[in-house]
């Protein structure tokens, strides 16, 4: 290698020197894996999945796995320069002498990410090109959980589901070269005996005359359904920050997963409705956790899809604030936030909170299914004050169904009064010092019920952002976040769309991911996929993976949506009416 790859070799080095937690194995007789989390350094080791699955694989003594990730600007130039192949952090080897080169995807805006990783390790794109030639080339996480189609054509094996029970043994049996099959033969056999197993190449989308997809064809010794493994005993399986990375988003905390699924049944969230039922780790393995956490002298984050709702939050916050440590939660709903809770996160060093209305009036909030009364958001704000607590964060969507006008224009409303409640509250001797309000484009996903719905389109989320921008000028105290609509029109596309739009992707990669001329070299029409609303029978790309959730429970619920009914939250022990309790899992 030129002097300037060496850079790279010390630029690597340096950063895991700095690493708290990380695995070098010597490689010997153990098969290889390459763990990629397809954006930068900082993002990727914030992510506890990833970090748990690395640790997972270290541990199996026939594998050892490796870190890379996508370089930051300054570093991809050195790459290009010296057209140095993509590295990998612990032995700063090439992805291509690894067996298998594993893709950890929790958004789809990454997936033009996951080909420039590609194209930089010198690997060819498309599965067809490869032959066998270079490393398995898979992939795993919540976005490949949903709808892994897009990325269909890039691929050899998707791991679908909850992986921390088998993802080792998934490795050990894709990398076994002393197995004598071939690897299609070996593929059958992942598929057959390891649950959340997808083959893409042995799956083929037929299509109507209209463009929407008529089946799955399915070709033979695979399984026409998959149903992605989810894991029921969580304490089994402790999920907790293993590495502690600095420059990472939260480089100065030690994550502890809480629990996993919720049970609120908010018509936006896919999480909420693929990780169901909701499961909550026990008291005892989070003391456990915790105490490594605490050895470590990094602030506590609890983590979770619904933290607030774990039944010994209090306790727990209780624990670690008269340890003498920091403690700060992922989400906190509400209807959840009392005054204590408030006054733990103020002892634990928590100088903002974070609370989701999402909506700016109560009927909307009925459309998706929030639970939340302004009354309730009111009294939040009043106890987060009253801990002295002085800044909040507010998250709202814009362009959702049935939303009107009127209702983005409450947004800013009840902002305000929020703000007029604290004021009120103090009898006007004090008001919020900072809200931030973060204002983001709805993009319907796959298994909810807004899977059938229609995105509101660029130019009319524009208008919407605009208007409450708006609202709140000259609110000193406010500042407005929005994301980008075009963005958005994107990740809608890869959310909902099927195999063809690998194609529209690979047309975005080689202009550079210029979007815009991609879709406008394209025969592929992208508002087929985005701005088309579903019809109740429709077939989606994603109907072979099996959640445990009954399609017809969720069109239920686009019905109760479009009514703004709502719905009672999720009771696990006497309810069967999604589909997923009391059986329909793969338990552990």
């Amino acid at each position: 290698m030129g002097s300037l790859s060496r850079k790279i070799i010390a630029h690597l080095q340096h950063r895991l020197g700095r690493e708290q937690g990380a695995i070098i194995r010597e490689w010997g007789h153990r098969r290889p894996v390459a763990l990629v989390y397809p954006h930068e350094y900082e993002v990727g080791m914030s992510n506890l999945g990833f970090q748990t699955i690395y640790h997972l694989l270290n541990e199996h003594p026939d594998l050892t796995c490796e870190r890379a990730f996508l370089p930051g600007p300054e570093e991809l130039l050195e790459y290009q320069r010296t057209q140095t192949p993509l590295l990998t952090l612990e032995s700063q080897r090439p992805l291509t002498d690894f067996a298998a080169v594993a893709f950890s995807i929790s958004f789809e805006p990454d997936y033009l990410n996951v080909l420039r990783i590609m194209e930089l390790a010198r690997i060819p794109l498309l599965a067809a090109e490869r032959q066998g030639q270079f490393p398995w080339i898979v992939a795993g996480g919540i976005a490949i959980s949903m709808n892994p189609e897009p990325l269909a054509p890039f691929l050899d094996a998707c791991f679908l589901g909850e992986g921390e029970r088998d993802a080792a043994r998934w490795f050990e049996t894709l990398t076994d070269a002393s197995r004598p099959e071939n690897r299609l033969t070996r593929l059958q056999y992942l598929a057959a005996n390891i649950p959340g197993t997808y083959i893409p190449t042995s799956y083929r989308p037929e299509y109507d005359e209209d463009g929407t997809m008529r089946r799955m064809a399915v070709a033979p010794g695979f399984p026409a359904t998959i149903r992605p493994p989810h894991l029921m005993n969580l304490d089994a399986y402790p999920v907790h920050s293993r590495l502690l990375a600095p420059g990472g988003e939260f480089s100065r905390m030690f994550l502890v997963e809480i629990n996993r699924g919720c049970g609120r049944g908010c018509r936006f969230c896919a999480a909420g409705f693929i990780y169901r039922p909701p499961r909550s780790r026990s008291a005892a393995t989070l003391h456990d956790q915790v105490r490594l956490g605490l050895a470590t002298g990094a602030k506590i984050g609890l983590v979770g899809t619904a933290v607030a709702d774990h039944p010994e939050i209090l306790d727990l916050c209780r624990w670690i604030t008269t340890a003498g440590q920091q403690v700060g939660l992922s989400s906190i709903r509400a209807d959840r936030a009392d005054r204590e809770l408030f006054d733990l996160l103020k002892k634990g060093g928590v100088k903002s909170v974070a609370l989701a209305p999402e909506t700016g009036n109560e009927r909307m909030r009925r459309v998706i299914n929030k639970g939340l009364s302004e009354v309730q958001l009111e009294q939040a704000v009043i106890n987060l004050h009253a801990a002295g607590l002085s800044h909040l964060r507010l998250y709202f969507m814009a362009g959702l169904p049935t939303e009107t006008r009127q209702d983005i224009a409450d947004i800013p409303h009840l902002t305000k009064r929020l703000q007029h409640a604290v004021v009120k509250h103090s009898q006007g001797r004090s008001r919020l010092a900072g809200i931030t309000l973060s204002l983001n484009s709805f993009v319907p996903k796959p298994f909810t019920p807004f899977q059938w719905s229609a995105f509101a389109g660029v130019a009319e989320l524009k208008d919407r952002i605009r208007m409450v921008k708006r609202g709140l000028r000259g609110e000193r105290e406010v500042r407005v976040h929005a994301d980008l609509p075009k963005w958005a029109y994107i990740q809608a596309l890869l959310a909902r769309g099927d195999r063809r739009v690998g194609t529209l992707l690979l047309t975005a990669h080689r202009a550079g991911g210029d979007w815009t001329t991609a879709c406008r070299q394209s025969s592929l029409n992208p508002d087929f996929f985005v701005l088309r609303e579903r019809r109740q029978d429709e077939v989606f790309p994603w109907d072979f993976i099996d959640h445990g959730i009954h399609k017809e429970y969720l069109w239920e619920e686009y019905q109760n949506a479009l009514a703004a009914r709502e719905t009672p939250p999720c009771q696990p022990d006497i309810c069967s009416r999604c589909g997923v309790c009391p059986k329909s899992r793969d338990a552990v």
